[in-house]
């Protein structure tokens, strides 16, 4: 073997993760070739299919429900079997449907929003407008408590501003493990004793006015302290201060789908059907939205200004910050859809942050077991179709607050 060519075999072993990836589509696209040339599908029941119009389920006619059909797409199965293909509308208003074998029931069928035939159509629904209330007043408990703790805070002889003193002791009981301590550091032990002594009782949820539901105080803590300490990455890049919100929640989020893509195999359908809802018991609920964006907002806030109150940022949400909460979130981290997606494929995929890269693993391990497949390793169709879901339904959730 001369020279030259000994250089070239030894070429794509540099970058071991980018030769498997190569490896891999060489790989692919030889089976696709031999699979036309016999004329062959590996499509079947239940597997993954593709088609101009997007990608699907091999399932009976009948039993595409929540989609529409394609042909040609699982020629390995009966003629009634077909690539059934669950895509959002165009403008992210609805989901795309056959109406000549479904009804929109709720809502009302568009036109010209869907890829296929005239009779595929943009189903949209009225959606649920967030629970209004009356806004709370100036002694409502949680915000008598965080008054207290920052008193207790600006008194205390540290070396620590008194806001990151007050989301230390709101997280100190739950978010304070190696994880935690690894990704943003340990709380003050010192302050903790001083705030047990003065007999200050925990408060562990409050209501939110919003949407009606129980905000876990240690959560929205730990997450404001990582945002107040790391601050947003730069342009579409992905940082500490992200995995202590929705990053972390995004990450677990998909070792869940993972787990579950046996039977939900589409990835932007599962992010649409069980991310941040109430009625799924996911590590990726509204309740875990609302604590995102909430921590978010108020550690922006406070890092922009650092003369301003936790409690009085609080209050501020309390009695109006909460109408705009999902607005001032997704804009103020995402910008755009375009922005949304780029963003949260970076937190799935590896980056320069050794901690990082090992709790992402670790934390999608834990919901998709030891060998799941990693996200690194998803064809660029999956993962676009994966997070175009997370975009769809974050700027969904903004549309429903602006109608409310």
């Amino acid at each position: 073997m001369s020279y030259q060519r000994l250089e070239e075999a030894k070429a794509p072993f540099g970058d071991l993760v980018s030769g498997m990836r190569s490896l891999n589509a060489m790989l692919t696209q030889q089976i696709s070739a031999l699979a036309l040339l016999f004329g062959l599908s590996a499509a079947s029941i239940g597997d993954v299919c593709r088609a101009p119009q997007g990608s699907g389920t091999c399932k009976s006619e009948d039993s595409c429900t929540t989609g529409f059909t394609v042909i040609d797409a699982c020629p390995n199965d009966p003629v009634s079997v077909k690539c059934c293909i669950q895509v959002s509308c165009k403008d992210g208003s609805g989901q795309c449907l056959d109406k000549s074998h479904v009804s929109c029931a709720g809502g009302t069928f568009k036109p010209d929003l869907c890829p296929g035939g005239d009779n595929v159509q943009c189903c949209q629904k009225t959606a649920a407008a967030p629970v209004t209330s009356v806004p709370p007043p100036p002694t409502d408990p949680f915000v008598v408590y965080l008054r207290r703790l920052h008193e207790l805070a600006t008194q205390y002889n540290g070396d620590r501003p008194a806001n990151q003193l007050v989301m230390e002791w709101l997280r100190h009981e739950e978010y304070n493990d190696l994880q935690w301590t690894a990704l943003i550091g340990g709380v003050d032990d010192d302050f903790t004793e001083v705030v047990e002594k003065a007999g200050v009782k925990s408060i562990a949820t409050f209501r939110d006015p919003g949407y009606g539901i129980d905000v876990k105080v240690s959560h929205l803590g730990a997450c404001m302290n990582g945002v107040l300490l790391k601050g947003p990455a730069t342009g579409m890049d992905t940082n500490r201060g992200d995995v202590t919100g929705w990053g972390g929640d995004w990450i677990t989020f998909y070792g869940e789908w993972r787990r579950d893509s046996d039977d939900e195999p589409v990835g932007g359908k599962y992010v649409r059907d069980h991310m941040a809802n109430t009625q799924d018991d996911t590590t990726f609920k509204l309740r875990d939205l609302v604590e995102d964006a909430d921590c978010y907002n108020i550690g922006m806030r406070l890092r922009a200004n650092p003369r301003l109150s936790i409690a009085d940022e609080i209050q501020r949400l309390l009695a109006s910050g909460y109408k705009s909460r999902m607005k001032d979130f997704v804009e103020g981290r995402f910008k755009d859809p375009s922005g949304a997606q780029a963003i949260a494929k970076n937190m799935l995929l590896p980056g320069d942050d050794l901690i990082v890269n090992l709790g992402r693993t670790r934390l999608i391990q834990q919901q998709g077991g030891f060998f799941v497949k990693l996200p690194l390793y998803l064809s660029d169709e999956e993962m676009d179709d994966l997070t175009k879901g997370f975009a769809d339904r974050l700027f969904d959730l903004v549309r429903q607050e602006s109608a409310a």
